[in-house]
């Protein structure tokens, strides 16, 4: 369905002159998914014993070892606006209009995760003030995704469509364990992350159409510079370089298979494929 909608949307915008363009930037309307941070999870919540009785050792470890990265990889956030910003000019007001709007939301799942990260690990808020404070954020490494709007949207679709599968398995395998109220925590996260890529997508096809042929080899490059870097420097863009070796080999090539798809410029990956990116561990 997805798809067909973007097909849609691809016809509409190739027929967009000048005039019809500046129309259609005031109709753009980001989505956001509307959820109450303190009514998700209390600033003080606390995991009741019970649920860390039932979990294995190991899978408590690990939890933890996750929410060490996802915590700050989310408030990294701030640091890749704060660059995007700064070039604002080279920008399209409905890009700046949804980057806005996908803050506010990164910078909601960076507390979330924090209030998480306490009630799993213990870890208190003003040691992760002091570690996210002593951060640094390096754009240098990954300039040839960062080079113009068109290459920015394409890897933050990228991005939050990897981050819809990540989070998708991290729910089944570690949030759905601990209460209700961290299970949310991850349902917002994989909910908030497909809204991401759907506004993205948007604002490509509204701003960029013309360049949908780029599509696939750039999406292969963000794919191999991720595979090539070996770490990740802090700032959003690529933070799965830092878990490569938790993810399905075939992980990137699917999510890439994925997006080509809801643009309608390849098939969709079968369900059991799609299952896979989620279903392991």
């Amino acid at each position: 369905m997805m798809a067909c909608i973007f097909q849609t949307q691809l016809k509409f915008a190739a027929r967009l002159d000048d005039s019809m363009k500046a129309t259609a930037i005031h109709l753009f309307n980001p989505r956001q998914n509307l959820w109450n941070i303190d009514e998700v999870i209390g600033l003080d919540h606390v995991v009741a014993p019970q649920y860390f009785d039932k979990i294995p050792a190991p899978v408590l470890k690990d939890f933890r070892v996750l929410l060490a990265r996802d915590v700050y990889s989310e408030g990294d956030a701030q640091a890749l606006y704060d660059y995007i910003w700064a070039r604002k000019g080279e920008m399209s007001e409905a890009f700046l209009k949804m980057l806005n709007l996908w803050l506010a939301d990164e910078l909601k799942h960076y507390e979330a995760l924090r209030r998480t990260y306490r009630c799993i690990a213990g870890v208190s808020y003003a040691e992760m003030d002091r570690c996210f404070e002593a951060r640094v954020h390096e754009t240098q490494p990954i300039e040839r995704v960062l080079r113009d709007e068109f290459t920015m949207l394409v890897t933050l679709m990228f991005d939050e469509m990897s981050s819809v599968y990540s989070y998708r398995h991290d729910l089944r395998e570690y949030y759905a364990h601990f209460g209700p109220a961290v299970q949310r925590v991850g349902r917002y996260l994989v909910k908030d992350e497909g809204m991401h890529f759907r506004n993205a997508a948007q604002v490509l096809l509204q701003e960029h159409s013309h360049r949908l042929w780029e599509m696939e080899p750039l999406l292969q490059d963000i794919a191999n510079l991720e595979k090539r870097l070996g770490k990740y420097y802090n700032t959003f863009f690529l933070d799965h370089a830092q878990e490569r070796f938790r993810f399905p080999s075939h992980f990137a090539q699917v999510i890439i298979q994925v997006i080509l798809a809801q643009f309608g410029l390849g098939d969709r990956p079968s369900t059991k494929t799609l299952q896979s990116l989620w279903q392991w561990g």
